[in-house]
């Protein structure tokens, strides 16, 4: 309860103080934006720009819009005070103290008490994560519940019970659920047959486990991918910024991290047409262009993944830039951020440093559920080098990484004691 408290006061601290409407043109005011208009009952979509009119939308994953409409409209229809900005710095800061819990639940049931309470402590006063809380972001509503269905998954030791049908299906819930916020939480799901063959649970129980979790999250989906086929008059599975994400990453002068080339965003390239076309037809042609490079240019693809892995590493206190709206509203003094920039990346190398010795505490003595979580860490951190490099991309492996972290710190300490003082 103490780790609780903790992650709540210095949570609820930092909105207090940081939580503002966002400015300027960046994701957090999209995200603003969508969340009033859902809750306003005005539906998904983007106001005109240049010569793109009006529109439905499907350009991002409508999950965290969509939670933030929810938020909104409760404030908004009821006696609670209409201070968006405060009741969505309140909701974020549930979630993170939640995602605490779930993170000391997940390093006691996979190693042991100890390595639970120090990763959750390790979680509650981690600096970024904190500045997330008041930033209008998807990361903190997506390691929510990215860790709720690890905790789901992971609950009890598969060796001598493995996990049911109905366990099963609540994991696919909350991974479909996720996947509408950020779509790579669907790496998950070919995870699971991995894991079950390795652990000598046969193709049969393998593809019945999969399949299981597999309909329910696409269940969980259905019903977007339904508006945008129907909205957008093309199969929009979740989103359509795949092929802006991949371009980005993927052309001839690509510098590894976020960029707006004319090669993938020339001005004027799609002129005199509705918003639903444009962004099917951009994204399609901007998947197109990806891949063509990337199959085109295998050394020079090779010799990008050290700049995107470089940008994706780089620092961690991306959420301080996002309260500020990216430098179009700044309110903290130089000394102010610089002191709290040098504190969240010292504290977040010295997390990936642990973090990375400790990943082969989950592999000995084996142990099929934490193959899975290893599995899944690696997958969180390596697919971002498939698009760009940028610090924000990391965010959520960090509640993953801090339990072999722990666990590094705790078998230290006890190999100290069985040394020097037994």
């Amino acid at each position: 309860m103490a780790v609780l408290a903790l992650a709540f006061v210095l949570r609820l601290v930092w909105v207090l103080y940081a939580m503002r409407e966002p400015q300027g043109v960046h994701d957090p005011a999209f995200y603003w934006g969508f969340g009033q208009a859902i809750a306003n009952g005005d539906g998904y979509g983007l106001p005109a720009v240049g010569s793109i009119s009006a529109g439905p939308s499907a350009y991002y994953p409508v999950g965290y819009s969509a939670a933030l409409g929810a938020v909104f409209a409760l404030v908004t229809h009821t006696p609670i005070p209409d201070n968006l900005q405060l009741t969505a710095g309140f909701f974020q800061i549930v979630l993170g103290v939640a995602t605490v819990a779930f993170v000391y639940e997940l390093g006691r049931r996979l190693f042991n008490s100890a390595v639970g309470l120090l990763a959750g402590a390790w979680l509650a006063v981690f600096p970024n994560l904190i500045f997330h809380t008041a930033a209008f972001l998807t990361e903190t509503l997506f390691m929510f519940i990215l860790m709720a269905a690890l905790l789901v998954l992971l609950d009890h030791d598969w060796r001598e019970r493995r996990p049911s049908l109905a366990r099963l299906a609540m994991f696919g819930i909350l991974i479909g659920a996720s996947a509408l916020v950020r779509p790579i939480a669907l790496l998950f799901l070919p995870l699971v047959p991995a894991v079950w063959l390795v652990a000598r649970f046969g193709w049969q129980r393998a593809l019945l486990d999969t399949g299981a979790v597999l309909i329910v999250a696409a269940a969980v989906i259905a019903p977007w991918s339904v508006r945008n086929f129907i909205r957008m008059d093309s199969p929009v599975i979740i989103s359509a910024n795949l092929g802006d994400n991949l371009c980005i990453g993927h052309h001839e002068d690509a510098p590894g991290h976020f960029a707006l080339p004319v090669s993938c965003f020339a001005p004027d390239a799609y002129a005199d047409i509705d918003r639903a076309e444009f962004e099917v037809r951009r994204n399609n042609d901007n998947i197109e262009k990806a891949v063509k490079y990337a199959l085109g240019h295998p050394v020079a693809e090779l010799k990008l993944l050290s700049r995107k892995a470089y940008h994706l590493w780089e620092h961690d206190h991306d959420g301080l830039n996002a309260v500020e709206s990216y430098g179009d509203d700044p309110f903290m003094n130089d000394t102010l951020r610089t002191a709290l920039e040098r504190i969240a990346d010292v504290f977040f190398f010295a997390t990936i440093s642990l973090g990375g010795l400790g990943l082969a505490g989950l592999l000995r003595p084996f142990d099929p559920r934490r193959l899975y979580f290893l599995l899944a860490l690696l997958a969180l951190a390596g697919i971002p080098l498939v698009f760009f490099g940028d610090a924000r991309f990391h965010v959520p492996v960090m509640p993953l990484l801090v339990v072999p972290a722990a666990w590094v710190v705790v078998q230290s300490i006890r190999l100290v004691r069985e040394r020097y003082v037994s």
